[in-house]
């Protein structure tokens, strides 16, 4: 097979691999381009060259870049980024996308997360909603300047259900997908300088709000602490293991999440404090699993071993939560 018709299978597998769940491609391709059922096949097949304007067409409508498919690689990378603005909705929109990103790898037989998390995962955080309701309103004030969230106290705004309900979606999708989080002694310390600012700044009504945050946030690291034991996020624990839990010893620095769903692969990393930067260059994301698999050879297993290492590292997170009740 020629380097005319790799690109061209590559490209439809990539397809394949970003429509909704149950959604057929060859239906996909009919609509968005406006072919015939007969047409859209030939594509399929091969038989059939996409022309230049129907690539840009469902790069376009797909969100995925032509640029990981061409030959010279390696020294540019293409990313997607969703620009959030200064409104609820755009909050609500970047909910919403990582969602269907979620529940995609739910649903496939063949899917891998790896998560370094500099910050404590956005999907566990749904467990409890009022926890995760202070990260959406802290993000919203104080990164996103939404207007309506300007003036007031936190406790005076009421969490939007269509919010809610998207990260309830999340945590069901987060939960039943296979993943890998690499987590370090800093994962705890955005979320407590988080809670520490507001608090500080007057933007809490009740001096008990702060201590209601951090007894979640106990409750929390328990629970992520029963998953690493048990080695599956699944509430009643149960079903085979889905979840690998590594302690790295050294700095982090960055959110990266890398995916990949059979031979299809993205990488996001977080730009703007919680937005992210997201790319299917394959030379990048190949790159960038290079770089996880030997930060993991720098980690240590706790998921399902190392008891003592692991009672040690939940211990500390623990404490770190108290200490701040206690002031």
């Amino acid at each position: 097979m020629n380097q005319k018709d790799n690109t061209q299978d590559a490209f439809i597998d990539s397809l394949r691999a970003v429509i909704p769940s149950g959604h057929s491609l060859v239906n996909e391709l009919a609509d968005q381009l406006e072919l015939s059922i007969d047409s859209a096949y030939r594509r399929l097949r091969g038989e059939t060259e996409f022309s230049l304007s129907e690539i840009v067409k469902l790069c376009n409508h797909f969100h995925i870049s032509f640029d990981s498919f061409c030959s010279a690689q390696g020294e540019s990378v293409h990313f997607h980024y969703n620009l959030p603005g200064d409104e609820a909705m755009g909050f609500q929109q970047f909910v919403e996308h990582i969602r269907d990103g979620l529940q995609k790898l739910k649903s496939a037989k063949d899917s891998e997360i790896i998560y370094v998390a500099d910050d404590i995962p956005f999907f566990l955080l749904f467990a409890f909603p009022q926890l995760a309701w202070f990260k959406c309103y802290y993000w919203m004030r104080s990164v996103m300047n939404v207007l309506e969230y300007q003036h007031g106290f936190f406790e005076d705004e009421i969490a939007p259900d269509v919010l809610m309900t998207a990260g309830q979606e999340i945590l069901e999708a987060y939960r039943m997908a296979p993943s890998t989080e690499i987590w370090s002694e800093h994962t705890l310390n955005s979320i407590l300088k988080q809670i520490d600012f507001y608090s500080e700044s007057g933007f809490f009504k009740d001096s008990e709000t702060s201590q209601k945050l951090y007894a979640d946030l106990l409750l929390l690291v328990s629970e992520i602490r029963t998953m690493t034991e048990s080695g599956t996020k699944r509430k009643d624990h149960a079903g085979d293991n889905n979840f690998t839990f590594y302690l790295c010893d050294i700095e982090i620095g960055n959110n990266c999440i890398y995916t990949s769903i059979g031979k299809n692969k993205k990488v996001f990393l977080r730009h703007s404090t919680f937005n992210t930067l997201e790319t299917a260059d394959e030379v990048f994301c190949s790159a960038t699993r290079d770089w996880l698999n030997g930060l993991i050879r720098k980690s240590t297993q706790l998921s399902g071993m190392a008891e003592k290492q692991r009672n040690k590292y939940f211990q500390f997170l623990l404490g770190a939560v108290k200490s701040k009740m206690n002031n």
